[in-house]
């Protein structure tokens, strides 16, 4: 198994215990936070009792864990032609009580793009 603690939660001493009434078993860390997690199983969180008291027992012994690197996050550049069009639109949407929807007021005609029935649209 690939069982280790998530990352930012590998604070021990690491104590397996059970979590309901089912059989479910997790390794709680010191702050008492199931901090399990499976590499090659996302989103699993409990073990079997004899897998959990094994890792809590190879963690608590000094195993090195090993996570892949954080994602990158590149952020969004700034467009301001984009965001003040972008206002524009929200700033004249209503609520449609009828349809129970916001609604634009900018209706993009036939052969127009968003932008240029963003820009034709006078506001008052």
């Amino acid at each position: 198994m690939s069982g280790q603690p998530a990352r930012y939660f590998a604070f021990g001493p690491y104590k397996a215990e059970a979590i309901g009434p089912n059989g479910w078993w997790g390794i709680k860390n010191k702050n008492g936070f199931n901090c399990l997690t499976f590499t090659d199983r996302p989103g699993h969180v409990f073990a079997l009792e004899a897998e959990a008291k094994r890792l809590a027992d190879e963690w608590n012994n000094g195993k090195v864990f090993e996570y892949p690197p954080e994602p990158v996050i590149v952020p969004r550049l700034p467009d301001p032609i984009f965001d003040a069009r972008f206002g524009k639109y929200i700033r004249t949407q209503y609520f449609n009580y009828e349809t129970k929807r916001w609604t634009p007021s900018i209706v993009e005609k036939e052969g127009q793009t968003w932008a240029e029935a963003v820009d034709a649209y006078v506001e008052t």
